[in-house]
């Protein structure tokens, strides 16, 4: 008789969650990046914000729109703006048949100029897959009405001054955002934690407006070290709780190169977003059907040996009229022909010593 046993889940089935490794996994609102990243519960996922910081946004929208669907318990924190205006443009659910438009191929397409052997060939899938039973599908031109928004269970903590000091922190804004996050999930775990979930939502985490709430004079000597503190504090209390933070940081902003790099050690998921507005990288024609390009920075391997690894780590992303999505980046063909081409490898060719140019040999 072997010994081996199989270790089955003693976790209850919560709504939009499945199992996983013995842990709890939610969907972030996008089936594509549900793809690429896996997002157990007691997990940090941080997104390093695009220049603008409009992209990010929209992921940290889906993600609370995702929650609200799911009927899971929601705390939203945040400096930059007011928290209860954040909720006012959550995406609306749509189904899977209601998508926004997509190019596909004509059957009646010109045949190529090139290579003509690969007509037969079927064209490269960019777009990953998905599970059709976990997560949901929204519409940004649609929004949820504020009557949901004001049935749901929300929690906003709005950090405007904070005149808190304490012991390990120079900050006091930090140790009062943990408290009201230690304070929320006490009230989850009383009100019976296994039958609920907690998004925690926190955008623009360490930004200026961060700074200049820095009670220690103003002189912001220990800024970076106070935003260590918090994540590596804020890691410990969320770890094994049907928990799940979600945290956009302005990382273009920080003097301290290697700020973000210690900041990765504490969070169990990463990713960076680069946009293309502004950049040289607009105007080429190699990323015309983008809008930027999707970094995986850290990807969690919780009750594993090694986490999951997409198929392909060449990733953009693209904002259309009703939905966000993440595709593998393929670069395209070079199919245009001309004599100047062949002129140029001709001339770039050096003399031989005979004085003559390879074109003048005769074989």
């Amino acid at each position: 008789m072997s010994s081996f046993q199989k270790l089955t889940s003693n976790r209850i089935s919560i709504n939009g969650t499945k199992i996983k490794n013995n842990l709890l996994v939610i969907s972030s609102g996008i089936p594509s990046l549900d793809y690429v990243v896996v997002y157990p519960s007691g997990a940090i996922f941080v997104v390093e914000e695009d220049v603008l910081g409009n992209y990010s946004r929209i992921l940290n929208k889906y993600f609370l729109a995702e929650g609200i669907i799911c009927n899971h318990k929601i705390f939203i924190a945040s400096a930059d703006e007011v928290p209860q205006d954040i909720v006012k443009e959550l995406p609306q659910p749509c189904s899977t048949s209601v998508e926004d438009e997509v190019t596909r191929p004509s059957q009646n397409f010109d045949k190529m100029k090139i290579a003509w052997r690969y007509e037969g060939l079927s064209q490269v899938e960019s777009s990953f897959g998905s599970d059709a039973n976990f997560g949901h599908h929204f519409d940004l031109s649609k929004h949820i009405d504020a009557e949901t928004i004001e049935k749901s269970n929300i929690s906003y903590c709005y950090l405007d001054s904070s005149k808190i000091y304490s012991k390990g922190f120079k900050n006091g804004i930090y140790f009062t955002l943990l408290n009201k996050i230690s304070d929320v999930i006490k009230d989850l775990k009383t009100s019976n934690m296994n039958k609920n979930f907690l998004r925690i939502s926190i955008p623009s985490l360490g930004s200026p407006t961060w700074m200049a709430m820095d009670c220690d004079d103003n002189t912001h000597e220990n800024y970076g070290q106070d935003l260590l503190k918090f994540i590596y504090c804020l890691r410990t209390i969320v770890r094994d709780t049907n928990v799940a933070v979600f945290i956009t940081i302005p990382s273009h902003l920080f003097d301290d190169d290697h700020l973000m790099k210690r900041l990765l050690y504490s969070v169990d998921n990463a990713v960076k977003l680069e946009s293309f507005t502004g950049s040289s990288k607009e105007a080429n024609p190699v990323y015309k059907d983008y809008h930027g390009l999707f970094h995986i920075t850290k990807l969690s391997s919780l009750y594993s040996m090694v986490p999951f690894v997409p198929p392909s780590l060449d990733m953009a992303f693209k904002l259309k009229r009703k939905k966000f999505v993440i595709e593998k980046l393929h670069l395209p063909p070079e199919l245009q022909e001309s004599s100047e081409r062949e002129q140029d490898d001709i001339t770039s060719i050096p003399y031989t010593c005979g004085g003559l140019k390879k074109k003048n040999i005769d074989f």
